[in-house]
């Protein structure tokens, strides 16, 4: 599914759900859940193709696959954790949303401490002692 296809679906999902909504709001909620879900089911359906280019980079400067582990794990819980505060927030639920958002910033900041220590290490290292 290209981008077009996929703005579309969004817009015809936003039509409904603003109509359904004054009546009948949990349907609208649930298909506003649906739509996203499968927008983000076709978009992590190309990610093979990402990964595979991020690899072939990765092989190619001779970075350690620790660092592309963690750059990988970040991106999948900005992700889920972007696409879980844009529900709570269609829901109403903004006080949720924001500390969904604050414990995706916290599990970000702890993935990536193997990559500060690494990068406090070589630095430690280039200081003349």
């Amino acid at each position: 599914m290209n981008i077009a296809a996929i703005c579309a679906l969004a817009v015809v999902a936003v039509v409904v759900i603003a109509l359904l909504r004054p009546k009948n709001a949990e349907t609208a909620l649930m298909l506003g859940i649906a739509a996203s879900v499968l927008v983000l089911l076709t978009v992590i359906s190309q990610a093979s193709a990402v990964i595979g280019t991020v690899n072939s980079i990765v092989a190619a400067a001779q970075i350690k696959t620790e660092y592309l582990a963690i750059l990988l794990k970040a991106v999948g819980v900005c992700l889920i954790t972007e696409f879980t505060v844009n529900t709570c927030r269609d829901a109403g639920s903004q006080a949720l949303a924001g500390n969904v958002s604050l414990a995706g910033k916290i599990l970000v900041t702890i993935i990536a401490l193997p990559l500060y220590t690494d990068i406090l290490n070589t630095v430690l290292q280039m200081i003349p002692r």
